[in-house]
């Protein structure tokens, strides 16, 4: 009896999936199980003998005068059954924390006192209360085990469900804990064939057992008795007579509901994880502590223009080349200190090094830490904000061309009254001289009506290109076009400036041949007045004023050249802007509305032209205007042309 009795409990021992550990009255080691072994790299020979408490760090041994044994017994009662977190000591010196259950039976020299443990990997640290190495005693030899006490102390007090089965197969004993499990008394299970249960899974781990092989069970237990269905883990092993056969086996039953309901939770939480991981509008990535990707989503992937599966395993320079500072030096410092870096700007050429037109991102750096605060790697969020960002610079460059329309509206403003009023105070003059000597019977004298009239055609031709700037706005300039010799035109506009030239001379330079053109002739001289009279008003030395009118591939090419103040380089794409004067022309010094040339230019460009200038300052500039000739212009112009070009 006592013989089978040690064999079945060597075989519940090393069937166990947790350590066991057995004691005498004086807290050394009596009986050890293979999980002991694995857990704390001891040899079951070198532990038998040894005290317990070399199986603990040193500020374990004593609580309040207590070894950790005697002390956990003592709190048996308040504990409840319930493990208590300690730290076990490996025969190599590292510390793993456990959860460990006393029990204990018998009294004075047959007490025995039994220890299991289960490792857990999160290291708490349930008991800091100071404590006193008290050196153990010498090593003394186990007294002699009565196997029967021992193996019903370790079956009663296993925190598993534990039976016994024969040949038959019979379950010849079990625990209150097994009994718990199925749902059932211990009576009820006692003397139950295991072959008469509906589950062909169960009867083949029973037969795998009985053959001398260890089987694993796992699924939901329907009890035959109740019918009670409860979700177990089950260890079959066999239990050997003293011959060496099998004689029965043993069965270990864990109630895995929890853990089912933790599981199913879990899978829960991970599938809306994944959802959001994969779905998020946001490129999520993973790194780990060498920074190479452990898993990205498909929008991070997007942004570094490389598919998710391969991004597996390699760090971000194998897979870009040479990114940026940020891109890399992030992670790389998110490691070193353990602390989040977050709000980090970057660009795909510049930072990221992928490829594409040139996008914006704001990358976060977080440390992804276990439990206990050990660092796995490091988690990347990088969201795309380009289109805020041009967005941003959108409402900018509005805010900038809103104030500059209010510069140049306050700056028009200035100027056209300016302008209207330098005509209309000379006109008024004359005009009061010619009351007076109306009134007087005096001879009037052909000057003053000259110079009334003049003021009064200036005044006329400023409010002419306010008009003409409004009905280009609004699309509604009109055009006569008709075959028209623009050498002509261009010469009868130098000879209407005469009077105008002062100390200028005019320069015309013309081939032999006609060139005519399909145009508006008042339009035309329109644009030509305005590029001679820009010429003479921004020459205010004299000079000579050179006009030259070409032929070139169908194209009639007119410049006007004048040797005045010259444009400033950054100053002439605007020059055919509405109101817009070169800055270095002064309202005072050089009238104007600033239309002339935003007129010409939308004249020009609906007769299928184009007009452009080059210049210099203080070296003078350039002008000109390219018009389709008769042959190659169209027969007939629009009336409106609203895609209309800077040049």
């Amino acid at each position: 009896m006592a013989g089978g009795a040690a064999r079945e409990l060597e075989a519940i021992l090393d069937a166990a999936v947790d350590p066991i550990i057995a004691c005498g009255p004086d807290e050394h080691i009596l009986h050890v199980n293979a999980a002991t072994e694995r857990l704390l790299g001891w040899d079951r020979e070198q532990l038998l003998g040894r005290p317990v408490t070399d199986l603990f760090p040193l500020r374990l041994h004593r609580f309040h005068g207590l070894s950790l044994p005697r002390y956990l017994l003592s709190r048996r009662r308040a504990l409840g059954g319930r493990p208590t977190r300690v730290f076990a000591r490996r025969r190599d010196g590292v510390e793993l924390l456990v959860e460990m259950t006393v029990g204990a039976s018998g009294t004075d020299g047959w007490e025995r006192i039994v220890l299991t443990l289960r490792r857990l990997h999160e290291v708490i640290d349930s008991l800091e209360e100071p404590v006193e190495h008290i050196p153990g005693g010498p090593d003394v030899a186990s007294p002699p085990e009565t196997a029967d006490r021992l193996y019903r102390l370790l079956v009663e007090n296993a925190p598993l469900g534990i039976f016994h089965f024969d040949r038959m197969p019979i379950i010849t004993a079990c625990n209150e804990r097994f009994a718990g499990v199925i749902g059932t008394s211990k009576r009820n299970l006692v003397g139950l064939n295991l072959l008469t249960l509906q589950d062909e899974r169960i009867m083949a781990c029973v037969r795998e057992s009985l053959a001398g092989r260890p089987c694993d069970y796992e699924g939901n237990y329907r009890s035959v008795t109740s019918g009670k269905e409860t979700p177990v883990r089950v260890r079959f092993a066999p239990c050997y007579a003293e011959d060496g056969s099998v004689e029965g086996g043993v069965g270990i039953v864990e109630d895995i509901t929890e853990r089912r309901r933790v599981e199913a939770e879990r899978e829960e939480n991970l599938a809306q994880l994944d959802l959001l991981f994969r779905g998020a509008p946001v490129g999520i990535g993973f790194l780990d502590t060498r920074l190479r990707y452990v898993r990205v989503n498909e929008t991070l992937a997007r942004i570094n223009g490389i598919p998710a599966e391969a991004h597996v395993g390699h760090t971000l320079p194998e897979l870009l080349g040479e990114p940026g500072a940020i891109a890399v030096q992030g992670p790389a410092y998110v490691l070193r200190t353990g602390e989040p870096l977050v709000d980090q700007e970057s660009t795909s050429d510049d930072d990221l090094g992928a490829p594409g037109p040139r996008r914006w991102f704001r990358g976060n750096f977080y440390p992804v830490r276990t439990p206990d605060g050990r660092v796995l790697g490091v988690g990347v969020l990088v969201e795309d904000i380009t289109e805020r960002r041009r967005a941003e610079e959108e409402r900018a460059q509005l805010y900038r061309e809103a104030r500059e329309a209010v510069r140049v509206r306050d700056d028009f403003l200035s100027i056209a009254s300016h302008e209207l009023k330098t005509p209309l105070t000379p006109l008024s003059l004359r005009l009061a001289t010619l009351e007076r000597r109306l009134e007087r019977g005096e001879q009037l004298e052909p000057s003053v009506l000259r110079h009334a009239r003049h003021q009064l055609t200036r005044l006329t031709g400023l409010i002419n290109d306010l008009l003409d700037a409004s009905r280009i706005e609004a699309g509604r300039l009109a055009l006569h076009p008709e075959a028209t010799r623009f050498d002509l035109l261009v010469e009868h506009m130098l000879g209407s400036l005469e009077a105008q030239k002062g100390n200028h001379t005019f320069e015309f330079e013309r081939p032999p041949e006609p060139i005519s053109v399909h145009g508006d002739t008042f339009r035309l001289e329109q644009v030509v007045s305005n590029l001679l009279e820009n010429a003479l008003k921004y020459s205010p030395d004299g000079g000579t004023i050179r006009v030259r009118l070409s032929l070139s591939d169908d194209l009639a090419l007119l410049s006007v050249t004048d040797p005045g103040i010259g444009i400033p380089e950054d100053q002439q794409q605007q020059l055919f802007d509405r109101y817009f004067r070169a800055r270095n022309a002064s309202t005072r010094s050089y009238g104007g509305l600033g239309l002339g040339l935003y007129i010409s230019r939308d004249i020009v460009e609906r007769h299928g032209g184009r007009i452009w200038v080059e210049s210099t300052p203080g070296r003078g500039s350039t002008f000109y205007v390219a018009l389709p000739t008769l042959s190659a212009a169209r027969p007939a112009l629009p009336q409106v042309w609203p895609d209309r070009h800077l040049h």
